[in-house]
């Protein structure tokens, strides 16, 4: 419907519904589109309801056609609004950035519980969008944090993030290629991180929207995924101290195959995997002896 020839915001929905819909990958079609008007409107999902008969004006309604077609194209919608949640929190995201993701809060809740009401040091290697670090630092008031990646876009992103949440006079970012010799003068109560684990080979079946969209080098692992956990497991026998925790996330057929690399080194006790909500191996966490 339209009022005095102004699309409505029903009708909006439905024809932006319809035009995803098209995409047979496009898992949530209602959902998305929702997700973009409320990002050009300003409001929440429960207004589009209310208002549905409120008209959009002409520029309300061709950002809304552009980014449906952003959309219908498999560009991330946190890509396209530049905004995901992560532990309740906004995180500005772009791309050259991985978009968190929600089984990513399985090990920062495990951190949480660690070191709740705790001092400590904190090191979040391959830190992306900050979104580990910074999450831990907001919950985490007591601790000290030092993030670590390789790429400019991703260290300018997160200390964004950390200055929205009011957090960066705690988080030291540092760039370091973590493949390389790192070498930190000082010592971790914890090392965290959700490194890149997937097989080179299997980036090419990725869904459109994870492989033609974010960054190859937060995703690939190397021949066999676990490149990044054998590199960080050396550095934190060297860098953890006595009694300190390693934590990863992984991929949901690598439990195993990290606590391995773990077990192998001699340097950790009690190591143990963490499955998600869909009952996959999700996290890996262990202690220095």
């Amino acid at each position: 419907m339209t009022i005095n020839g102004k699309m409505t915001i029903a009708t909006a929905l439905n024809d932006a519904v319809a035009t995803l819909s098209l995409n047979n990958s496009i898992e949530s079609p209602r959902l998305d589109a929702e997700v973009l008007l409320c990002n050009i409107l300003k409001c929440e999902r429960i207004s589009l309801v209310i208002n549905k008969d409120k008209s959009l004006s002409d520029s309300e309604y061709a950002l809304f056609s552009d980014f449906v077609l952003r959309r219908q194209k498999n560009e991330p919608v946190s890509y396209i609004i530049g905004s995901k949640e992560f532990m309740s929190l906004d995180f500005y995201v772009t791309n050259g950035v991985l978009i968190p993701r929600p089984d990513t809060e399985i090990l920062v809740e495990k951190i949480i519980e660690i070191f709740k009401d705790k001092q400590a040091d904190i090191i979040d290697l391959c830190t992306g969008s900050g979104a580990i670090a910074i999450s831990l630092a907001y919950y985490l008031d007591k601790c000290s944090f030092v993030a670590i990646d390789k790429y400019d876009i991703c260290l300018e992103t997160a200390q964004k993030n950390a200055k929205k949440h009011s957090v960066d006079e705690r988080i030291d970012f540092i760039k370091a290629d973590v493949l390389e010799n790192l070498s930190i003068s000082k010592e971790f109560d914890c090392i965290v991180s959700n490194p890149p684990y997937i097989k080179n080979v299997v980036l090419s079946s990725l869904p459109a929207d994870v492989k033609n969209f974010e960054p190859e080098y937060a995703l690939d692992g190397g021949d066999d995924g676990l490149i990044f956990y054998r590199k960080i497991t050396d550095f934190a026998c060297k860098s953890l101290k006595k009694g300190g925790v390693l934590a990863y996330e992984i991929g949901f057929d690598q439990g195993e195959s990290v606590r391995k690399i773990l077990n192998d080194t001699g340097e950790f006790l009690n190591i143990s995997v963490i499955k998600d909500l869909a009952g996959l191996d999700r996290v890996v966490i262990g202690e220095k002896r």
